[in-house]
């Protein structure tokens, strides 16, 4: 693997918990993204006149370890695979410092036409410079609890309302969400969940009676792994609303399933499943659930829901 990104966690990226928000660990593999294009003879592939770019689809990221204010961090990554108009990429960030991995990213992205966002195939160039790139998949990469199940067709408005998910978030893609060609940027798509999901009160309880009753966090929410498959990237100004379910909760973890939809048409914008626990704000390690809280959280639960 090669080096892709070097930068750090700054003050301003860490959240209420005291670490790197999830949305820019995305946007730094965003970065490490370009900067494989680069090395693939595509090194305009995210300016403004650019006629070909790389559009992520599907996303699996696995956090390892928490990025603290000020920490040194890079990535390093190559491609795993690709085929006639796509590829995979492999990415891991390292605390650099320690040399020890604080997250990992796996990222289907499209070869796309960068104004209208139509895949289309590589050039012969692009397909010898894609051989020069590749790299063995590292095992760390496998994620341990996420589904495999390929991202559903069903996802709607109307099937929210009938499942009677959660409406966590509701708003709009702004100027500065947006990418070159006026897409929102891949890191708003987890970015989104995470400034609604303290409203998901069936996904975590424990948060919301804490702020209903004016009390201090002891422990908070946080992913440990996540998947995200773009159906539309909207454009500035478009709406978008979120909808959540708990698919599954043990003593120790949580599985969610969040779709964000067109608030208008019903259709679907993305969708993420995530692996999350409740964070010890002292300790900084997993905060076990009693068995009065996992039978709350299991009572709420739908197995069948679909990413």
């Amino acid at each position: 693997m090669q080096i892709l990104w070097r930068g750090n966690a700054n003050s301003w990226e860490c959240d209420e918990l005291g670490h790197l928000n999830v949305r820019f660990y995305m946007a730094k593999a965003q970065e490490a993204l370009a900067g494989l294009a680069d090395r693939l003879g595509m090194n305009l592939a995210f300016a403004p006149n650019a006629t070909a770019t790389l559009i992520p689809r599907d996303i699996v990221i696995r956090f390892l370890a928490e990025a603290r204010p000020g920490a040194p961090l890079q990535i390093s990554g190559g491609v795993t695979s690709h085929d006639g108009a796509s590829l995979t990429v492999a990415m891991i960030l390292y605390h650099a410092a320690s040399d020890t991995p604080a997250a990992t990213f796996e990222i289907r992205a499209e070869h796309c036409a960068a104004a209208t966002g139509r895949a289309f195939n590589w050039p012969a160039r692009s397909l010898k410079a894609l051989s020069v790139n590749e790299v063995e998949r590292p095992a760390l990469m496998t994620p341990r609890s996420l589904s495999e199940t390929p991202a559903s067709t069903t996802l709607s408005v109307a099937a929210a309302n009938a499942l009677n998910l959660q409406e966590i978030g509701r708003g709009r893609i702004n100027r500065d969400e947006l990418d070159a060609f006026g897409r929102m940027r891949a890191e708003f798509g987890i970015g989104k969940v995470s400034d609604s999901v303290i409203h998901f009160s069936d996904g975590f309880p424990e948060q919301w009676e804490a702020f209903a009753k004016g009390e201090p966090l002891t422990a908070a929410s946080a992913v440990l792994e996540a998947r995200l498959n773009f159906r539309r990237f909207p454009a500035q100004g478009e709406g978008y609303v979120l909808r959540s379910g708990l698919k599954s909760a043990t003593d120790k973890v949580r599985t969610l399933i969040h779709w964000a939809l067109d608030p208008v048409s019903g259709k679907p914008l993305w969708s993420m499943e995530a692996v999350a626990c409740m964070l010890d704000l002292k300790t900084r390690r997993l905060a076990p659930v009693s068995p009065e809280r996992l039978k709350q959280l299991q009572s709420k639960t739908q197995p069948d829901l679909v990413f």
